[in-house]
């Protein structure tokens, strides 16, 4: 692949700060582009104490292997300058919403650090910190009334969830078929995601298959618009998922989102923290929102069934499918879907044993008893991060929901955001 030239903006930021002199931890903040510098070393050495923390990294390759090859810096010094860069944002300047960002960001590490520490935060408390989300989970007799739809959309006798499984039965692929059905999707989502921005011609997705991991996908940036995914084939894989996966990984999500930033912040505008990327903060939190509601808007639902009853389902050898019904009980599910932003409570807060979530989620997400040990592995992994994929997902809806959706959309790839940052410009009724 090419290398794209690195914007001049960049290089003169770079060349204007001299590297640390050995025995200096930090450099001098004096502008908001001093505090970036120091945000990325203090997110690469705490990638130090907690492995995987950041997910990508593609600035000055001396900035990381100077932090490689120092000791682990304490977790009090690291606290100490979080602190320090939080108190010196009311004295640099920079662009509103950079600044509304970096405030979100550095509280986020600075919690990461207390959990570090061994300090127990309540779940509540995590999601506001670390995720700038404000949660509350969906109550039971909510769930209840979805589960009562789809008793009704799904008559018969046996258990709901059996019922629910047998229907799903008819999208289960083999996993010969997986290939061909991923980059299907993948190339219907590419062909559309560049009617609502244009990218690159030598963006590129590689696709891989794995097994053992608590997550269902995921979207490795390398940098330089390309991505390896990985699909996580530990569970059965359904025709009626796959399209949702291509647009949330790749176009107009994951993939889309990360090449945007890296062009648009990092090389044009000389944004150096978007060279990184610590998982449990609101950067991610607004990621994983994006590509929730990037599946909605890649197509009208009225193209994206077309495309399921015409192109794939026939494809695949899928045939007989009752479209109303399918429409109707994935609008139910949907609802359902709320049902694990229980989880984290009960297995944090609430001290509920493995079994207890399990029959919860066996009975209010009507997940088999495979897919509800999958899913609480994921929550015990990933704790909080989970309500990025619901919660935050709402405020991004609620915004794009007054109008003009395609052009918000492409701002909120291009624009520092945070969940609470969203929230502001709909109370004001702001515009892109």
């Amino acid at each position: 692949m090419k290398r794209r030239i690195v914007a001049l903006g960049v290089l003169l930021a770079l060349a204007a700060s001299p590297w640390l002199a050995a025995g200096e931890l930090w450099h001098p903040v004096a502008t908001l582009d001093d505090v970036a510098r120091n945000y990325v070393l203090l997110v690469l050495r705490i990638d130090r104490h907690l492995p995987g923390f950041n997910d990508y990294y593609y600035g000055p390759p001396e900035w990381k292997q100077r932090v490689e090859a120092e000791e682990k810096i304490p977790l009090a010094e690291l606290r100490r300058e979080a602190t320090e860069l939080l108190a010196s944002l009311d004295r640099v300047r920079g662009q509103p919403e950079r600044l509304w960002w970096f405030r979100k960001q550095l509280l986020a590490l600075d919690t990461n650090l207390r959990k570090l520490g061994g300090e127990q935060i309540p779940i509540r408390e995590q999601a506001l910190l670390l995720l700038d989300l404000e949660v509350t989970p969906p109550a039971l007799d909510e769930l209840d009334s979805a589960l009562e739809e789809i008793d009704r959309l799904l008559p018969g006798e046996g258990p709901l969830r059996q019922r629910l499984q047998a229907w799903q039965a008819q999208f289960a692929l083999r996993e010969d078929q997986l290939p061909q059905a991923y980059e299907m999707a993948l190339e219907v989502t590419r062909e559309h995601a560049h009617e609502l921005l244009l990218l690159p011609a030598d963006e590129e997705v590689d696709l891989h298959f794995v097994q053992n991991q608590s997550w269902g996908a995921y979207n490795w940036f390398q940098g330089n618009a390309h991505s390896r995914i990985e699909v996580n084939t530990d569970l059965p894989a359904s025709a009626v998922a796959i399209f949702d996966f291509a647009a949330h990984e790749a176009y107009p999500g994951h993939h889309t989102d990360l090449l945007t930033r890296e062009q648009r912040l990092y090389r044009e505008r000389g944004y150096l923290e978007w060279c990184v990327s610590p998982l449990f903060t609101p950067m991610n939190a607004m990621a994983e929102a994006v590509a929730q509601v990037g599946t909605e808007l890649v197509l009208t639902p009225e193209e994206k069934l077309a495309w399921h009853r015409d192109v794939f389902f026939p494809a695949l050898g899928i045939e007989g499918v009752d479209l109303e019904q399918w429409l109707a009980l994935d609008h139910a599910l949907e609802t359902l879907r709320r049902a694990r932003e229980r989880v984290p409570f009960m297995l944090f807060d609430e001290g509920k044993s493995d079994e207890e979530v399990i029959a919860y989620l066996e009975r209010y997400a009507l997940l088999s008893e495979a897919g509800a040990r999958k899913a609480l592995e994921f929550n015990r992994e990933w704790g909080a991060y989970t309500f990025n994929y619901t919660v935050g997902r709402e405020i991004l809806r609620r915004y794009l929901a007054s109008g003009n959706a395609r052009t918000k959309f492409v701002q909120l790839l291009t624009t520092p955001i945070t969940p609470s940052l969203v929230e502001e410009w709909i109370r004001t009724g702001a515009e892109p």
